[in-house]
């Protein structure tokens, strides 16, 4: 399911325009508490470019770790720390996925089930952070308002 998520993540990226996108060198991808997916998305990142931009993906254990961040995949593991991300987070243009469906924090979650991998967007919430997305993104995740 990591290679799944992985490619999830990587349609997301292409679907939203982050704010002042070229003023920073690398985008910057953190995973938190899923190795697997973490690694899925190496392999992506490892000859692609969002835009002129080359792709930083790192592995981090807390919050404390976070230097600079565009996106944040926390997995089910991390839960506890989502509180802590979105303080960090402010109103940035950062896009935090998660894969723990009962978060109200999180902009995208996944929801895995015996019929594939879907996930639950609140664009809003996104849009609120100065980002914008694709209404072909909106339309393939089921919306929530809250």
């Amino acid at each position: 399911m990591s290679n799944y998520k992985s490619l999830y993540i990587y349609n997301f990226i292409k679907n939203i325009e982050w704010p002042q996108a070229d003023a920073k060198e690398d985008f910057v991808i953190i995973v938190m508490g899923d190795a697997d997916t973490f690694t899925a998305l190496k392999n992506i990142y490892q000859t692609k470019n969002i835009g002129n931009r080359k792709v930083a993906v790192m592995l981090a254990g807390s919050v404390e770790e976070f230097q600079d961040a565009d996106l944040i995949y926390v997995g089910y593991s991390k839960r506890k720390h989502l509180v802590s991300i979105n303080n960090w987070i402010g109103k940035k243009a950062v896009l935090v996925v998660s894969e723990y469906k009962s978060s109200r924090i999180a902009d995208i979650i996944f929801d895995e089930s015996s019929g594939g991998l879907e996930f639950y967007i609140r664009p809003k919430k996104i849009t609120d952070k100065g980002m914008k997305l694709s209404d072909e993104l909106v339309k393939l995740g089921k919306t929530i308002d809250n």
